[in-house]
């Protein structure tokens, strides 16, 4: 009777240890509200070397290529409701190329270039759409700025119920860029790692980075990636290339690491940085296998994006 008398105390004592760890929860999807306004600094570093064989005129694609630079996006919502938010982005230069002392413009040449303005909207579930200015912007910068997006909205995909400090999972996110292999995909494993005071961005600072001044935290998860080919290597057509009455064959592979900071306080973005790394090999043909083109790609990148510390990251 004694042994029975226990179960029901136990069973008070170990629902009040358990209560705490659900409670830590958090829902880290960025909270905005119309009006807000935020700044956000984007550097980044990217290569890509192609080599290309073909028994005719080699395609007009360049054989290697180099994507640097630095930028400031201002991020203003203009509409927010429990279905998403729409996002008035202001892209601005921000390392324009240097010039020869004997330059006599050099002053001008320096002057930031005018800001162009993208738009999108983004629903719940961190899917965007009704973009508008995107073809404003050049290759490096359209980089640049999906970039800063795909890491902005990255925790509208977390588990519905929240996270916890420790706790892992696991994604699958379609590959949309256009590309001759069909069925790639990401495969996205998740941790989320720790708790550490925020830094923000401090260009005239000597670090890169300063602690936030009102002690906020972060929460820091980290973002392994691969990309995976569902497709058969000997047939890997996609069906846009079939509508041209092109065949293609081959394989595509990528593996990036993520680190995003995200403040515990508003679900932002603080500061991010990734390394990434794809290869691909492919040959494209007509359907009959002349004109076969080979296409032989590695690319490699580095970003990292930093939201200043001038920027209203704190609570309403």
């Amino acid at each position: 009777m004694r042994i029975r008398s226990l179960i029901p105390a136990y069973a008070v004592i170990l629902s009040l240890a358990v209560t705490p760890i659900f409670a830590q929860k958090l829902q880290l999807a960025p909270r905005v509200r119309i009006g807000q306004i935020f700044f956000y600094r984007i550097d980044f570093r990217s290569s890509r070397n192609m080599r290309t064989e073909s028994r005719l005129a080699s395609p007009q694609l360049p054989p290697t290529g180099n994507l640097n630079g630095s930028g400031l996006l201002q991020v203003e919502v203009v509409e927010a409701n429990a279905s998403g938010f729409r996002l008035k982005t202001y892209y601005s230069e921000r390392n324009p190329s240097p010039v020869s002392p004997q330059a006599s413009d050099s002053q001008s040449s320096l002057a930031p270039k005018a800001d162009k303005v993208v738009e999108v909207s983004i629903a719940a579930d961190g899917t965007a759409s009704r973009f508008k200015g995107m073809d404003q912007l050049s290759p490096a910068q359209q980089f640049a700025w999906n970039d800063w997006l795909g890491r902005f909205t990255a925790s509208m995909t977390f588990p519905k119920g929240g996270v916890s400090t420790g706790q892992k999972w696991e994604g699958v996110e379609r590959e949309a860029t256009p590309s001759p292999i069909a069925g790639l995909s990401w495969t996205k494993k998740y941790q989320y790692v720790r708790d550490e005071p925020c830094r923000f961005s401090d260009p005239s600072a000597s670090s890169r980075a300063k602690p936030s001044a009102d002690g906020q935290m972060c929460a820091v998860i980290l973002v392994r990636s691969n990309l995976r080919q569902a497709s058969s290597p000997k047939n890997s057509t996609p069906e846009d290339y079939k509508l041209r009455d092109l065949r293609t064959r081959g394989t595509a592979a990528g593996q990036n690491e993520t680190i995003l900071y995200l403040s515990r306080v508003t679900g932002l973005l603080v500061r991010s940085s990734e390394d990434a790394q794809q290869s691909m090999d492919a040959v494209v043909a007509l359907a009959d296998g002349s004109n076969q083109v080979h296409y032989n790609l590695a690319a490699k990148s580095q970003s990292e994006i930093f939201l200043l510390p001038d920027s209203p990251h704190g609570g309403e």
